[in-house]
């Protein structure tokens, strides 16, 4: 089975730690929030391959991508704590006073193996035209991370650390192989990311709202 989708996702705010060691400054910068712009170019999608058994078809394995994106919202105003160029310091301050971009544009970039457990129901006699997916899985990202840090840009593909989703969601067979699917996701990571001089991690914990198309061969 084959599946495409679009959606929407939005990332909860989460503390931020920036290391740079050549300017003796390690810092927190607490409750960022952000915002996914998923209906912007490049939107929000996914798509995934899955293996169904014939002999336990509830039960199916999966590969997964999808293409979120993380935008930190750095004109807010918020807490900064740590250790600025050596000097302690625990302040509320615009976050674009040190951070002036931080964000995965062109992708969080999940890429994911999934259990998926699956169950359908019998609309008419011997035709299952609706059925429940929940899945599980776990992989690497691929972020693109933007970032300028005191003036100073850098942006590149990186490996960002492990991702874990938990998903649920119904598929209603309009044809021959067709379904039409809608689905929740919750995924979580933190995205270590290099930024000029150091590096960040950005926690991200989002929810996922998906519609899309499926073909069961």
């Amino acid at each position: 089975m084959v599946s495409g989708f679009f959606g929407q996702a939005w990332t909860r705010p989460s503390t931020v730690q920036l290391d740079l060691p050549e300017q003796h400054t390690a810092l927190e910068l607490v409750d960022l929030h952000y915002h996914g712009d998923s209906f912007k170019s490049p939107p929000y999608y996914g798509y995934r391959v899955a293996w169904l058994p014939r002999a336990r078809p509830s039960i199916a394995l999966e590969v997964e991508f999808i293409h979120a994106k993380v935008f930190a919202d750095t004109d807010r105003a918020g807490t900064v704590r740590g250790t600025l160029r050596g000097v302690s310091i625990d302040t509320s301050l615009p976050v674009s006073t040190i951070a002036q971009r931080l964000a995965m544009s062109h992708g969080l970039n999940l890429i994911l193996a999934n259990v998926v457990v699956r169950r359908s129901w019998e609309t008419s006699p011997g035709r299952q035209r609706v059925a429940a997916a929940f899945r599980a899985g776990a992989g690497p990202t691929l972020p693109h991370a933007e970032s300028t840090i005191f003036g100073v840009d850098r942006e590149q593909y990186e490996a960002g650390g492990l991702a874990v989703q938990l998903a649920g969601g119904l598929e209603v067979a309009v044809g021959r192989g067709v379904r039409i699917l809608g689905e929740y996701k919750f995924t979580w990571t933190t995205a270590r990311i290099d930024v000029a001089g150091g590096s960040a991690d950005i926690p991200a914990r989002s929810h996922h709202f998906v519609g899309g198309l499926g073909y069961r061969f």
